[in-house]
């Protein structure tokens, strides 16, 4: 019984799944601060013209910044794709620590108040987040970002969902049949 939880302890998942949960939270943020001052920096650089005089290259500062900063700028859209990338960590590690706690029935079970203290988690970051909408100038940084916005207005629907995915394979796992088992073993 308690070699499992050396096992866990080794592993480390729950550790993973819950700063891959805080990581949804500070990432969706981040990635929104960070887009909204690189959108807010390109509509300044649009707004500023000059002229270089003998350049072979350039005749003004647009043409120089479409060279060098506007393509640096452009790639804010990544922004978007890569905060998808901490909610698929997630979802991914949550399925594999459901998978590894098939192991036992011990580990099941506390996986199942791991998944109730997850939800009630992620009810608290979805209730911070929404008080941080309320600042307009938040609200306005977070508007690219549907996907998340949507994902953390119903967090705790999606932690427990996937919990709830994790704990249904782990009873898949607890209940598999051994395949390189002897056949007297598989004798009902």
């Amino acid at each position: 019984m308690f070699k499992s939880f050396d096992e866990l302890a080794t592993k480390g998942s729950l550790v993973v799944i819950i700063l891959s949960i805080l990581s949804i939270f500070v990432s969706g943020i981040f990635f929104g601060i960070t887009y909204f001052v690189m959108e807010e920096v390109e509509d300044a650089f649009l707004l500023t013209d000059c002229d270089i005089a003998d350049n072979v290259y350039v005749d003004n500062c647009q043409e120089l910044w479409a060279l060098s900063i506007y393509p640096f700028l452009a790639l804010r859209e990544l922004l978007i794709w890569i905060s998808f990338f901490f909610i698929f960590a997630m979802v991914l590690g949550m399925l594999v620590l459901g998978y590894k706690a098939g192991k036992s029935s011990l580990l099941m079970g506390l996986l199942v108040v791991f998944i109730i203290v997850l939800t009630y988690g992620a009810l608290e970051i979805s209730n911070i987040y929404r008080s941080m909408l309320e600042i307009d100038a938040f609200r306005v940084m977070m508007v690219e970002f549907t996907a998340y916005n949507g994902i953390m207005f119903n967090f705790p629907w999606f932690v427990f969902i996937v919990g709830f995915m994790s704990i249904m394979l782990s009873l898949v796992n607890y209940q598999r049949s051994k395949v390189n088992s002897p056949a007297e073993d598989l004798d009902y």
